[in-house]
């Protein structure tokens, strides 16, 4: 697939596809790392458990950490690669307690846990500075009061290649580095997992953020199918369901009027917008997303037959609703994508906004291109997350190694195969809605931001309203968007919320 000239990087965690971000330039050394461990390792260390607290609403939760890996083998019981993960459970309970467990993904592919883990659903978090659009003078760790650890067990997992986990040496990693191996050797990780640690008759719960999301939707079909495991609920955060809906090229008009909403919400948090649509944010927004779905749409599937009065009044509406000027839309035949938007907004100030988080911006480090080949936005969530992290693991959770923590690899996100045969868009809107049909106690919850424009709010309203499932199952289905970028929690009242409303989706699961 090829966007606006060049070669889409997917999404990476959370992270903008357009670009290579942090991490290009690591070594042939590293990569080969990245890909294989030896085979003398062969015999997988036992998980390393310690125990800790945290106050939450004023009350003492204590509960236990493990961290360590679980091998996978073949048929013949060869091993062919070791998955690391971070396990939190309640104490007070019975080893063979039937508590809510979620599974939690990041996405990429390539992206470790890395984010979820320390940035909203586990028991310490990092802080960042204005909203999350700031660096933050302190890479510090705190106690997280809105973890999820308050109603749910929870279990971070690094697929094959990121983190810790790696493949065995003679074990070719590319057989995890495709949309359906991937599916399959975290499937079996799950299942291996509730083996190890009695948790069958535990409702299970699955948290995907971005790519996350894609593996979250094939797991919920491949585990009921293949494994006898129904899940009671999916929490998809940053949606990337149907690439047709958010991956721009020649002849997909449908992405470029799904995110027009969210370029308006970015000129009006920079004051782009004119004094009317600049009066009155949700008034705005509600206003663009109807003109989109009407006029915008039928005029882009008109195409070059579009009439110059037409033409005239499109580019007028989109000026108004984009705080660019008439001329860059014109130019542009009508269709301007996030990654030239984030370079036209400011440009004039010498300044880009970022893919993951409009609100944040930056000096352009390309002051002259077409694009910015740099997400400020993923800067911010770098290096304040990596750092506290490598800290973390070995002073409190007490797991060491001398191995590189593969937070993003793009050694893995390069590799990646489609399996859409060089054709077409990856979506596996398909296999949600087999999944819901067969299992129809099956609660799915969807979050989106705002400012994300990396996959657009509108963009994953539509994926999830076409599953074209069964109109009874539409109760199953519950959307909220929030003041946030793609990774959502990074607003600290975005984060309350999403906690708030995720805890409420929980307890109407189990009831069901």
């Amino acid at each position: 697939m090829v966007l606006d000239g060049f070669i889409i990087i997917t999404i990476l965690l959370s992270v903008s596809f357009s670009t290579k971000l942090v991490a290009q330039n690591k070594s042939a050394a590293s990569a080969k790392t990245n890909a294989e461990v030896p085979a003398k390792e062969a015999a997988v260390e036992e998980p390393v458990v310690t125990h800790h607290s945290i106050s939450i609403n004023g009350k003492t939760l204590n509960y236990t950490a493990t961290a360590g890996f679980i091998p996978l083998q073949d048929d013949s019981g060869k091993m062919e690669a070791k998955i690391f993960f971070v396990a939190y459970k309640k104490e007070g309970k019975s080893e063979a307690a039937n508590g809510p467990l979620t599974f939690a993904f990041n996405g990429g592919p390539g992206a470790s846990s890395i984010w979820l883990h320390l940035g909203a659903l586990g028991p310490k978090r990092v802080i960042l500075a204005e909203a999350g659009t700031e660096l933050p003078k302190s890479d510090k760790l705190i106690d997280n009061e809105y973890t999820w650890l308050d109603f749910t067990d929870l279990v971070f997992v690094d697929p094959v290649g990121t983190g810790y986990s790696r493949a065995f040496r003679g074990v070719n990693p590319d057989k995890f580095y495709n949309v359906d191996g991937d599916i399959q050797s975290n499937a079996r990780f799950i299942r291996l997992y509730i083996t190890k640690y009695r948790n069958w008759m535990s409702p299970k719960f699955i948290a995907g953020e971005s790519y996350g999301t894609t593996r979250a939707a094939g797991l919920a079909k491949y585990l009921q199918i293949e494994m006898g495991i129904n899940l009671k609920g999916l929490v998809m955060l940053s949606s990337a369901l149907n690439f047709q809906a958010f991956v721009y090229g020649h002849g997909n008009d449908l992405a470029y009027w799904l995110a027009l909403p969210s370029l308006s919400a970015a000129a009006y948090y920079h004051k782009k917008l004119s004094s009317g649509p600049q009066a009155d944010f949700q008034k705005t927004i509600n206003e663009v997303r109807k003109w989109a779905s009407n006029s915008y749409v039928a005029a882009l599937g008109r195409g070059d037959q579009l009439a110059d009065s037409e033409r005239t009044a499109i580019t007028k509406k989109l000026a108004m609703y984009t705080g660019l000027s008439e001329s860059y839309i014109r130019n542009s035949n009508l269709r301007i994508s996030t990654y030239r938007f984030i370079k036209e907004l400011l440009r004039n100030d010498g300044q880009s906004l970022g893919l993951l988080d409009s609100r944040v911006k930056s000096y352009s480090i390309s002051p002259t291109a077409e694009y910015e080949r740099f997400d400020p936005a993923m800067f911010l969530v770098t290096g304040p997350f990596v750092a506290p992290f490598n800290e973390y693991i070995r002073n409190d959770l007490k797991f060491f190694t001398d191995k590189p923590y593969e937070f993003l690899s793009m050694s893995v996100n390069e590799g990646w195969k489609w399996d859409i045969g060089g054709q077409g868009y990856l979506s596996m809107g398909g296999r949600l809605a087999e999944a819901m049909t067969q299992n129809n106690h099956l609660k799915v919850f969807t979050g989106s931001g705002y400012y994300d424009l990396t996959t657009p709010f509108l963009s994953q309203m539509y994926s999830y309203d076409h599953l074209g499932i069964n109109p009874q199952l539409q109760k199953n289905l519950i959307h909220h968007v929030y003041f946030s970028g793609h990774q959502i929690y990074n607003d600290p009242a975005s984060l309350k919320q999403l906690t708030k409303d995720v805890a409420g989706f929980y307890q109407s699961a189990l009831e069901n």
